[in-house]
């Protein structure tokens, strides 16, 4: 009896074994499926991301003509710029990748930039050599400005005088000059759009980024559309008067007034109140900042921030000012040999580019976080602006209300916010009444931000 029990009890253990056995044989089986399923799933998204990474689908031509490089020049809304270079010479140039995705209700901007580098042939601006179009995207080939922007390499360097920043205006203006006897209309000078060819100590000064230029059909052409940069912005632009030629020239006053001093001559705390200031015309120059600065280069100065735009000077008469003959060699593009009482400008410069620029953007982020703390509060506030660049793509928001494009954001980064964090925490007053110009003010902003080092991504 006992042994038909052990028997049975075989018999029924050896099922349950082999049941078993094929239960994790098919366990294994499905988690041998999964995964790789998982890893084709993951081999797919990392393609994906490559391809994604690489950008869109290359024109034959341009492959066979140019190596394309890694080196990323610029990413911007439309845009990515990178290195690429020429295999017969081994020289280099800026690509221009441009998505037609992003350019939905924008390609008249193309159009023009386009239309504008194909015909600019200047030393002293930026050229278009070669374009290519697929079904994705479009490449415009163009000369490479290596030498980087305007004011990152200015302060970079040991010494600067008053006939550096003659030569680099006369340069400036030497490009506009050959751009109006073009009918062309830059519309948006600045130093971010000034590019050194190269790092060399005497480089040559390029004038970039034409997506805000119009091509004049008549000369005297008047032009309607508020475009343009904050604080480089004549006038007639923010009053919706009708603009044309001369908001070059007003714009070159106030990037030559920065250039021997450092900040700009017009300045509010928020976007209206810096319209007002550049409405008014109103700007001085600080005997602190410019005791060693010329009566000349101020009469240059004046002679371009001057209103009605009519009585400004063209690109040609501006190059004639007595300035320029007195600063420059007669080839004027040497500044006239260092004297002893030359002064080097960069110390002061360097000092009020930075601790104005941090000091600003304090005020700004401070008045933002007040703005936030009364709107959860539940009460009402104004609309808030950074007075810095506020373009939203090639528009900018006039006299409170968007015209055209999308308003921009208020211009504050992470940064920003957190230096406002750390003022507020030492217990610095920055409110509307604070006088910017108080050096006081200026010391104590950069002695709290001066080991800030957060990086805005």
């Amino acid at each position: 009896m006992t042994m038909i029990r052990d028997i049975i009890d075989k018999i029924k253990h050896h099922g349950h074994s082999q049941e078993e056995q094929e239960q994790r044989a098919m366990a294994e089986k499905v988690a041998e499926e999964k995964a790789a399923i998982a890893a084709a799933t993951a081999a797919a998204e990392k393609k994906r991301q490559k391809e994604a990474s690489r950008g869109p689908e290359m024109h034959p031509d341009l492959l066979e003509l140019y190596t394309i490089t890694d080196h990323v020049l610029g990413v911007g809304t439309f845009a990515t710029v990178k290195e690429i270079k020429l295999k017969s010479t081994g020289k280099s140039y800026a690509l221009k990748i441009i998505l037609k995705k992003t350019l939905v209700g924008k390609t008249a901007m193309l159009d023009t930039e386009i239309s504008v580098l194909s015909k600019v042939r200047h030393p002293n601006c930026v050229s278009l050599l070669e374009l290519f179009e697929t079904k994705d995207a479009v490449y415009l080939v163009t000369d490479l400005a290596e030498g980087g922007e305007l004011f990152d390499q200015l302060l970079q360097k040991g010494s600067y005088t008053e006939g550096d920043a003659a030569r680099l205006v006369h340069e400036i203006l030497l490009g506009v000059e050959y751009l109006h006897k073009m009918d062309i209309v830059h519309r948006d000078l600045k130093p971010e759009n000034l590019l050194f060819m190269d790092k060399s100590e005497n480089a040559r000064l390029m004038i970039t980024d034409f997506g805000l230029s119009k091509v004049l059909t008549s000369g005297n052409d008047v032009l309607m559309t508020a475009c343009g940069t904050p604080g480089y912005v004549a006038p007639e632009v923010l009053e919706q008067i009708g603009h044309g030629k001369p908001v070059d020239i007003w714009s070159i006053g106030v990037i030559a007034y920065t250039l021997l001093c450092g900040y700009t001559p017009f300045w509010g705390e928020d976007q209206p109140s810096l319209f007002e200031s550049i409405i008014s015309g109103e700007y001085e120059y600080e005997e602190e900042y410019w005791k060693d600065v010329s009566p000349l280069a101020k009469s240059f100065i004046d002679s371009l921030l001057v209103r009605p735009a009519e009585k400004r000077p063209t690109a040609t008469q501006a190059l004639n000012h007595p300035w320029f003959r007195t600063m420059l060699e007669a080839d004027m593009v040497t500044p006239t040999s260092p004297i002893e009482d030359s002064v080097n400008l960069l110390p002061g410069m360097r000092k009020n580019f930075n601790a104005r620029s941090a000091f600003k953007k304090a005020v700004r982020a401070v008045g933002l976080l007040r703005k936030m703390q009364a709107a959860s509060s539940g009460s009402s506030g104004s609309s808030f602006g950074s007075g810095e660049d506020l373009r939203s793509q090639n528009e900018v928001v006039v006299g409170g209300k968007k015209v055209g494009g999308r308003p921009t954001s208020m211009g504050l980064s992470f940064h920003d916010v957190v230096s406002a964090a750390l003022i507020n925490k030492k217990g610095l007053d920055l409110g509307s009444e604070v006088e910017e110009t108080d050096d006081e003010n200026l010391d104590q902003v950069n002695a709290v931000l001066k080991d800030l080092t957060i990086k805005d991504v």
